[in-house]
């Protein structure tokens, strides 16, 4: 009797430690992995870029003789020019993300020489009429679709330049210049892709519409006669750049 309490009491010693231990390994559960962050292009970021400007100035010039305007003479189509160059500079904006949706404002000022040079027959067969472009700004909005760390956007805004355009005429016997300032409309898309948290890259399109403003040459009682008309001054912008997230 003795020896079989004893067995009893074994068995159930051991039972206990058994449930015991089973419970303590049924109550550890090793912790999962930290999920992946999520990408995120929401915040402010600066940089540069640089690009390739092809214009299209359309203009047709009129020449005027103390006040008057010849026939068939008066007015002459000095020809398209196409002014073209390199501009590079900086940008800068803001980024506001929603799901895969992401709205944004970007700004951007641009430096570099564009110009173009024709020799139309504007009074004699030896004139030369030079356009230059040294500089352009635009203030855009930025509609975008985020595939992760690669954005996918189009944009649209204002945007600002100079257009200077010189006239030599008779052989650069009379030489003479005007300046206007052009204030019209971009619209445009391009591709942005991180390739750190803080680096990413961009290339992309702009068209720019700048309208029309009026040059005048000479003026009236000089010599040679007056020449003026107006001037349409349209851009193409293909730009790549880098920007730094902050």
């Amino acid at each position: 009797m003795r020896k079989l309490l004893l067995t009893s009491a074994a068995a159930a010693a051991m039972g206990t430690f058994a449930a015991t231990h089973t419970q303590a390994a049924d109550l550890y559960v090793p912790a999962p992995p930290p999920p992946e962050p999520v990408w995120s292009w929401a915040g402010p970021y600066a940089g540069l870029h640089v690009g390739a400007l092809d214009g299209d100035i359309d203009d047709n010039f009129d020449t005027f003789f103390e006040g008057k305007q010849p026939e068939p003479e008066g007015n002459i189509n000095a020809d398209s020019m196409d002014p073209n160059g390199i501009m590079g500079g900086i940008q800068a904006g803001y980024n506001f993300q929603f799901d895969s949706i992401v709205l944004g404002v970007e700004g951007d000022v641009s430096l570099g020489d564009v110009d173009d040079t024709i020799y139309p027959f504007v009074l004699t067969p030896a004139d030369r009429v030079e356009a230059q472009m040294d500089w352009m700004a635009t203030i855009r909005a930025r509609v975008g679709w985020a595939m992760d760390r690669t954005l996918f956007y189009a944009t649209g805004g204002m945007a600002f330049t100079d257009l200077e355009i010189k006239m030599d005429v008779a052989g650069g016997e009379a030489r003479d210049k005007d300046t206007n300032s052009y204030f019209g409309w971009t619209v445009g898309g391009g591709v942005e892709h991180a390739f750190t948290d803080n680096i990413s890259l961009k290339a992309e399109y702009l068209y720019t519409d700048f309208g029309k403003e009026k040059f005048s040459f000479f003026g009236p009682g000089r010599e040679p006669p007056e020449v003026d008309g107006d001037v349409k001054l349209k851009t193409h912008t293909f730009r790549v750049g880098v920007n730094y997230l902050f």
